[in-house]
């Protein structure tokens, strides 16, 4: 497994764990639940753009077809 899977995936674990601890801290804080509920909500929404772009990149070797050093788009072929 390739160390960038590994640390994405491990960034991906922490954000999803945020979420729960967040949930209980403000319950046993007392928290305002508006707050709660907005801090879980943009949580929810990095959480699910990490996830996106983690399922997107899973195959990615580097050597796509987009990835074009050249800013015109030609490749020469």
């Amino acid at each position: 497994m390739k160390e960038s899977n590994r640390t994405r995936r491990f960034l991906l674990f922490l954000v999803g764990g945020a979420m729960p601890v967040a949930l209980t801290l403000g319950l046993i804080f007392r928290l305002s639940t508006i707050f709660i509920t907005a801090f879980l909500l943009i949580l929810g929404v990095i959480f699910a753009a990490m996830w996106l772009w983690y399922q997107a990149n899973l195959r990615a070797s580097g050597e796509e077809w987009w990835q074009d050093d050249e800013a015109s788009g030609w490749r020469g072929y």
